[in-house]
């Protein structure tokens, strides 16, 4: 399904591009001719070029990475005004020269080396104005040391306003959709705060100013003032997208994390691009020779492959652990591997009509689907990890529960053995004792009355502390019927009178059952011993929309002041509550108290 998407997307993407990027109802291409210079003047290039059989008949020029200046020679005819266009806005130095009464003049100058205000028409390209008739021009083309592609176009002067108008709806697209991207993260990093989701901001910003910067908008809009920025401009913003890239990497995946060396790799590239990208800004490009900036590229070529190589080694080391997450990864990878093989084609001589296309169009495509790719993926991610939270809380909290179920049944295993030997042992002690008692007060009789109604009483409130120890009915019988004999027996005493009811449909397991019966004995012996009440409400029932169990106690005593001074029994009572995952509600006045404890029902499971 992950990879049905992503081609669709591939799909959409590079056919919608291609046909919003598709202007030629509103151009021509002029058939032309170049040649290399020679230290020619323009006299000397059209001589040479007119030597030479060879015509570029489908516009568009690729002379890869070039050492020297290339001459290109083109006569148009146009039966209105027109304008030519050298569609390429990274052109070091062009000079355009026409030939007016047999003699080559220049008539156009500009490029990157000079500023933005001396292009003619104010678009990233180079435009010049032809008159209406036949032309012969040279164009001198200065990009030494750098790939080179010329394409060339006609563009009528009627056509000029829509042809702008719907190329620069493609970039207006490019530009809402990153945007739109960047707000995601930025939300979902003030709600997160993950700084991966800064990261990938980071990264997909000076990602997209490196893409302006490939149309020409960076000089256009943001340096105009500035072309000794312009040339380093691209190489610069793509080296430190690339440095938020591996640390975005990095992030996404913990397994390989786990591993110094590759953490080491990450930051050794990382201080590689930096270096370079400051070795670059106080680099005086236009002075510098051709060898030079071959190996600078050369260099950059070798540092972005050895990234992408780690990247693809975070992905495989992760994809056994993480295999749904190194897919979204993957897929995007393969989307950003399409513009940069693209982007390094374009630095060859490679010739044909799509070329232009994949030069100037190929990087935003592949970026917007590796962006967007990515973005999904860091959503995934949150989900992905936020599920093993919460399967390692569940985890925790199974294993928490486990643990505490054997404390309780502890705990219930040491009452019973202490109410067996009370029942056993001390109670029947104390009968031994009233038996011989009885026996041997027989002259005594009103002694023999006392001691009797005393043992009695004594064995009687020790059998009742044995039930309270052991309510050995409770896992046969339940609670319901455990508390109903409890009350029953507390109704018996003269210090206050209790009623029960209870909506109890269900069994729950002993831990829970047990735990109920603990707090309600808990709150009758606060009862009996502070309240001086004289009534007493116990109602238990369930709720099965909510799947909650309600337990209300409720006495017309004197009341008390809830969370000060608390003893072990409210302590006791806390915990159990706790351990239950319920909430306790307490309303205490001068009038009396209730209590209100929910918890959720756990069924007893068969």
């Amino acid at each position: 399904m992950l990879i049905t998407g992503a081609v669709l997307l591939f799909v959409f993407l590079l056919l919608g591009s291609f046909h919003l990027t598709d202007l030629s109802r509103h151009f021509t291409k002029p058939v032309f001719q170049v040649a290399p210079d020679a230290v020619y003047t323009p006299a000397q290039a059209a001589a040479a070029i007119s030597k030479s059989s060879e015509q570029i008949k489908d516009g568009f020029f690729n002379a890869g990475f070039t050492k020297q200046v290339w001459w290109v020679s083109v006569k148009p005819t146009v039966s209105d005004d027109s304008w030519i266009q050298i569609a390429n806005p990274h052109i070091n130095d062009i000079r355009i020269y026409e030939q007016l009464e047999g003699v080559w003049e220049e008539v156009y100058q500009s490029g990157d080396y000079y500023k933005y205000e001396q292009r003619i028409l104010d678009d990233p390209d180079y435009w010049y104005p032809v008159k209406t008739g036949t032309h012969n021009y040279l164009i001198r083309v200065d990009k030494k040391g750098e790939s080179l592609n010329i394409p060339l176009r006609l563009v009528k002067d009627r056509s000029l306003a829509a042809y702008l108008s719907e190329r620069s709806f493609f970039h207006g697209m490019f530009i809402g959709w990153i945007i739109l991207l960047l707000l995601l993260n930025l939300f979902l990093l003030a709600s997160l705060r993950e700084k991966i989701h800064l990261f990938y901001c980071l990264y997909v910003t000076f990602s997209a100013i490196w893409i302006l910067s490939q149309w020409g908008m960076g000089f256009r809009y943001f340096w105009p003032d500035l072309p000794d920025f312009t040339s380093k401009s691209r190489p610069f913003f793509s080296n430190i997208s690339y440095i938020f890239l591996l640390e975005l990497t990095a992030r996404f995946f913990t397994i390989p994390n786990t591993q110094r060396n590759y953490t080491k790799t990450i930051r050794a590239i990382q201080l590689l691009l930096l270096v370079s990208s400051i070795g670059l800004l106080l680099t005086d490009i236009p002075s510098s020779g051709p060898l030079l900036r071959y190996g600078y590229l050369t260099t950059m070529n070798i540092i972005w492959l050895a990234g992408l190589g780690i990247v693809l080694l975070f992905i495989w080391k992760g994809y056994k652990a993480q295999r749904e997450l190194s897919l979204f990864f993957l897929i995007a990878f393969c989307f950003f591997g399409v513009y940069i093989v693209l982007l390094l084609l374009s630095q060859y001589h490679i010739g044909s009509d799509w070329m232009f296309f994949a030069n100037m169009y190929g990087s935003p495509v592949g970026f917007l689907g590796e962006s967007t790719i990515l973005s999904f993926g860091l959503t995934q991610r949150y989900n992905f990890y936020k599920s093993e939270k919460e399967q390692a809380m569940q985890a925790l909290e199974k294993e928490r529960r486990t643990a505490a179920d054997k404390i309780i049944q502890t705990q219930e295993e040491e009452r019973n053995r202490l109410a067996r030997e009370l029942h056993d042992g001390l109670g029947g002690l104390l009968g031994g004792i009233r038996m011989g008692a009885h026996y041997r007060l027989k002259p005594y009789p009103a002694e023999q009355e006392w001691i009797a109604e005393q043992l009695d009483l004594a064995v009687n409130d020790l059998r009742n502390i044995a039930h309270d120890l052991m309510p050995v009915q409770l896992q046969e019988q339940g609670l319901d019927r455990v508390l109903e004999k409890a009350v029953s027996r507390w109704n018996m005493g003269e210090e206050f009178k209790v009623e029960y009811n209870s909506a109890i449909k269900n069994r729950y397991p002993l831990r829970t059952e047990a735990a109920l019966y603990r707090i309600v004995l808990e709150l009758m012996h606060n009862i009996k011993k502070h309240a001086a009440a004289k009534e007493v409400n116990i109602e238990i029932w369930e709720e099965e929309h909510t799947q909650r169990l309600t337990l209300l106690l409720e006495d017309n005593g004197k009341g008390f002041e809830p969370g000060k001074e608390e003893g072990i029994g409210w302590q006791s009572i806390r915990q159990h509550v706790q351990y239950m995952q319920g909430k306790i509600n307490i309303d205490s006045s001068h009038l009396g108290t209730t209590v209100i404890i929910e918890i959720l029902m756990e069924k007893e499971t068969v």
